[in-house]
């Protein structure tokens, strides 16, 4: 058995120079089955910045904080990329998380610990750069993967499923108290709360949302108004009170984005009358996602004519230090020059 040693030896950063295409190449092959067109949308990115000359030889120069396409590590054999793991920092609430994603492993290459020794190494950077916390996401049927991310202190913060619909449909008829109109202003901090506790801040960090943009403001008004893909939000009623919100954001991705945030008490009525009123609303050509939390109103998900892309688990370690972090040694640099 080759000693973990040896095995170290193989890690090396990965080079944006020549390390792109063989990477994309790799999450192609391990993870394809499961994605979407975002997904393969990024593989097309990194593989066109492969060939952009000029960041090229801007990119290396950029430093931490120019997270894409890729930081992280690579594991080599024989001169061929076999692993990944790449490393998204993210400034949040006055700290410096880190995401890791991409942990790959070629299958002719597996059971053999590289997993465990890339996600090992990307620890020590993460600590050694002094962020407060490092993230991953992981499928809930990956029991392989869960097992190692638990083995290395990994907690379980959240589990979130992504549904998607090419076409919403009405569903069951919802009770004919239900009734459902656009937001009014004066509800905003009652829709600020509820979008709190379906998106908490242990998720919404790394997810497309800016809670502080569906706030009923002049300018945020202003910015709707003139924007050519306008965000619309609603409000469903029982018997003329408020049971929850949806908010229909427009995206240049494959889908636009839909986002929920209910009464838990009325959390199936809510959802089952808001969606009736997106099938009414939402552009016939266009897809719809949903992020929200798992085992929460599936049956009205699928009535409604959603499949289940993804449940994904939110896994968090903490660290504690008193070593600065390397943004923080920059900008302390920056105020003295």
């Amino acid at each position: 058995m080759v000693n973990q040693i040896s095995l170290s030896n193989h890690i090396r950063p990965l080079d944006n120079s020549k390390d792109l295409n063989p990477v994309a190449d790799l999450i192609e092959t391990c993870f394809y089955e499961h994605m979407d067109a975002d997904g393969r949308e990024y593989l097309h990115q990194i593989r066109r910045a492969a060939q952009d000359a000029h960041f090229l030889h801007w990119f290396p120069g950029a430093g931490e904080m120019a997270s894409y396409p890729l930081h992280g590590y690579v594991w080599e054999e024989n001169g061929e990329v076999v692993g990944n793991l790449t490393l998204i920092p993210s400034f949040v609430r006055d700290q410096w998380r880190y995401l890791i994603v991409n942990v790959a492993v070629h299958p002719d290459y597996r059971q053999r610990g590289i997993a465990r020794q890339l996600t090992l190494r990307g620890l020590d950077h993460i600590r050694e750069h002094g962020a407060a916390s490092a993230w991953l996401q992981v499928r809930d049927d990956n029991f392989s993967a869960i097992h190692l991310y638990n083995s290395l202190g990994f907690k379980e913060r959240a589990r979130r499923s992504t549904w998607i619909s090419d076409c919403i449909v009405t569903g069951d008829e919802p009770a004919p108290t239900t009734t459902v109109g656009r937001r009014l202003d004066r509800e905003w901090n009652m829709h600020y709360a509820w979008l709190q506790r379906d998106y908490p801040d242990s998720v919404a960090w790394h997810l497309p949302l800016s809670i502080r943009k569906f706030k009923p403001s002049i300018i945020n008004k202003l910015d709707n108004f003139f924007s050519d893909m306008p965000t619309s939000h609603w409000t469903s009623y029982l018997d003329g009170h408020p049971i929850g919100f949806a908010s229909i954001e427009p995206t240049r991705q494959s889908s636009d984005t839909l986002w929920l945030a209910v009464a838990p008490d009325h959390k199936e009525l809510a959802i089952k009358s808001l969606l009736k009123q997106m099938a009414h609303i939402a552009p016939a050509y266009r897809s719809v996602s949903i992020n929200y939390p798992a085992e929460t109103a599936d049956e009205t998900f699928i009535n409604s004519g959603f499949t289940r892309q993804n449940t994904l688990i939110w896994m968090e370690v903490s660290f504690k230090s008193n070593v600065p972090s390397i943004f923080q040694k920059l900008f302390d640099r920056l105020v003295t020059l």
